[in-house]
């Protein structure tokens, strides 16, 4: 059978192929907008990326991931390959999302590069390139296309990508190492390829499935090589999981087997995820289905299949084991789509070799007939064009996951935020925010909801850091662990909303944001000697008499818009003249009260106008100004205590006056006391 077509112009016979790959082009085209646009961004994505610097940092800290739960440190319930490498990135380039989400990206490339050496190399025999090439493009289109559909997650700082490339790399390098050699190198080769699965298992657990399928890889292309892949396998999966067990005291097999088995597994997510992934793009399975059908019946008829269908008997088999991978992943609780990017990819793979497949079992068909390789292109075309068509009608448009300006400026505004606050904050849901901002990262909610969910397991020393206000300050998430842990609600109050220009938005998995900062909440008991005269708790100013407009027509629980945080406040209420902004003014006097005392306390904040920003202190007999306290420098909304001398005045009755006459600045108050 000639290969050489002299009355069909090169150009002429590549150009149909060159259409049918333009939409597929497209989609790449898309996904690396997006991706360019994303990956400098320099606050979290996806709520749990700043998590897995955490791991990272930890690592290179030399402090471990897998031990007790604690306030300090829960890990994911992943196996610890991926933040490893990113330690050791980081020993070099930092550790930084940037780095993170350039490790996913060179993760893509090499997916590329397998993709086309797994289906293009010339040992499969193919007799012309263009069907290879446009196959190739297609499914590299295809798996392009899904993007939107697993909520653009192959490029976070997450271990997905970096474990699909493992697999799908060993998966296509192994028929040749079983093949290829002889003696102790070519089973090397084997071992080699063992090793690259096992070591799949250390980034994601699913892992074990294919080094499962790798082996049934091995058995059908060279079975006498099988002992070496299972003994190279079985000594880095199993002496790597005897180590890191023996290492962490138990921690490492607590956390990736017995804690991920207590989780919730939805078998109507399990069944449904054969559809969402069968039917996700319709196309791709029925042309992996027809093509296994041509092939069943070529080599019934012929008695043989061209070695250019090699690479897709290949792909269409680990397509089926990664469809079963998917609909595991998604069952299993707290999962999202990025399951399916292996029945994507494999699935995509098994498409764009199946067009060089198709050709090349249409010219066994055709026989000595003359012009084969018109005939093989025009039934590859064939079944080509519902894959391009696909391609095209899935395009969809990169802009929507990429971070505007504005996250940007959000982002840096919630972290100078965070840095200003005196003192440890904890911010379960981005606590890579915290490293930004100078501060030390605390337990990921992820990990407070993997230990605790349908578990009785204590994490060490949060509720008690909660109890002892060791925290400034929470910075929490529209849903965050104050719905899970009762403590948080027990012992810390909201206290600012935050505004819409400090709440960078999230593009990918669950869309979360900050939203609120909290503040500890229980009042503390008086010292002894001590008497509080006004802690304003209650709903209103009752016995108070206002005047103007500042000081509301209650305390507050919270910080007002345009006022920063207010910190040092006790109880869930304070005073604030910030009502209607700094530009109010007003005045708030108290019922009288017996000055029986050494001297009053005072928690205050807001301006250092002591001329316009002051407390009063009044004696009712004779209605005289006998004292005033004001904020001390340098001010700001963090409350600091101030006394005044009362002892002069014993015996008498006493008034306060809450003095706001600034139309540029405001005062705060809080916990009143009277020391005997």
């Amino acid at each position: 059978m000639s290969d050489s077509s002299p009355w069909v112009p090169r150009i002429l016979r590549a150009l149909p192929w060159i259409l049918i790959a333009l939409p597929a082009l497209y989609q790449i085209g898309l996904l690396s907008t997006a991706v360019s646009g994303r990956l400098t961004y320099p606050y979290d994505l996806e709520w749990m990326e700043g998590g897995m610097l955490h791991h990272a940092l930890r690592i290179r800290q030399g402090l471990g991931i897998y031990g007790p739960p604690s306030v300090d440190f829960i890990p994911y319930l992943y196996t610890p390959l991926y933040p490893s490498m990113l330690a050791l990135l980081g020993s070099m380039l930092g550790i930084s999302y940037t780095v993170g989400r350039m490790f996913s990206l060179i993760a893509l490339v090499g997916i590329v590069f397998v993709a086309f050496a797994s289906i293009g190399s010339k040992r499969h025999g193919h007799l012309h390139r263009e069907p290879v090439i446009a196959g190739v493009v297609l499914a590299l289109g295809l798996f392009a296309a899904t993007y939107p559909f697993v909520e653009g997650w192959f490029d976070l700082v997450r271990a997905d990508t970096f474990f699909l490339w493992m697999v799908t790399a060993g998966i296509a390098g192994l028929p040749r190492w079983a093949s290829a050699g002889t003696g102790l190198g070519g089973h090397a080769r084997v071992a080699i390829g063992g090793a690259l699965m096992a070591l799949a298992f250390f980034t994601k657990q699913t892992g074990i499935i294919y080094v499962a399928l790798g082996g049934m890889i091995v058995l059908v292309v060279n079975w006498r090589r099988v002992p070496a892949y299972v003994l190279m396998a079985g000594l880095i999966g199993l002496g790597g999981t005897w180590l890191l067990n023996t290492t962490t005291k138990g921690w490492f097999w607590t956390y990736i087997r017995e804690i991920h088995a207590l989780h919730d597994f939805n078998m109507d997510r399990f069944w449904k995820s054969f559809e969402n992934i069968l039917w996700h793009i319709p196309a791709l399975t029925i042309v992996i289905g027809a093509t296994l059908v041509l092939l069943v019946i070529t080599r019934l008829a012929r008695g043989t299949l061209p070695r250019a269908t090699h690479p897709f008997l290949l792909w269409a088999a680990t397509f089926s084991v990664s469809v079963l991978v998917g609909a595991i992943g998604w069952g299993t609780e707290f999962a999202h789509f990025n399951a399916y990017m292996p029945a994507f990819l494999h699935g995509a793979l098994a498409c764009g070799a199946a067009i060089p497949a198709i050709y090349c079992c249409a010219r066994v068909w055709w026989g000595d007939r003359p012009r084969p390789e018109l005939v093989g292109n025009g039934v590859a075309l064939l079944a080509a064009i519902p894959l391009a068509y696909a391609c095209w009608t899935l395009r969809w448009n990169p802009q929507k996951y990429i971070p505007k300006d504005a996250d940007r400026a959000a982002g840096a505004r919630l972290v100078e935020r965070i840095k200003a606050i005196e003192g440890d904050v904890w911010m379960p849901s981005h606590p890579w925010y915290l490293h930004l901002a100078g501060k030390t990262p605390y337990v990921h909610r992820m990990g407070i909801k993997d230990v605790t969910t349908r578990q009785d397991r204590e994490v060490l020393g949060l509720v008690d850091a909660l109890r002892s206000h060791r925290f400034s300050a929470l910075v929490l998430d529209e849903r965050d662990v104050n719905l899970e842990v009762g403590a948080v609600n027990m012992y810390y109050r909201p206290a600012l909303k935050l505004p819409p220009n400090e709440r960078p938005r999230l593009y990918t998995g669950a869309i979360i944001q900050p939203d609120s900062v909290w503040v500890p909440a229980i009042t503390t008991p008086p010292p002894p000697g001590a008497i509080t005269i006004h802690g304003f708790e209650a709903l209103g100013w009752d016995g108070w008499s206002l005047s103007g407009a500042a000081w509301g027509k209650r305390p507050e629980s919270e910080s007002l818009p345009g006022q920063p945080l207010v910190l040092g406040a006790t109880g869930r209420r304070f005073a604030t003249s910030m009502h209607d902004g700094d530009a109010s003014t007003g005045r708030v006097t108290s019922p009288p009260f017996p000055l029986d005392g050494k001297k009053l306390t005072l928690l205050v904040g807001g301006g250092t106008d002591a001329t316009k920003l002051r407390v009063e202190l009044w004696t009712t007999e004779d209605n005289k100004l006998v004292a005033t306290a004001s904020v001390p420098e340098p001010g700001g909304d963090t409350l600091r205590e101030v006394a005044i001398d009362v002892a002069p005045f014993k015996g008498k009755q006493g008034k306060l006056v809450l003095v706001d006459d600034s139309p540029t600045g405001h005062l705060d108050v809080d916990e009143i006391r009277l020391w005997k």
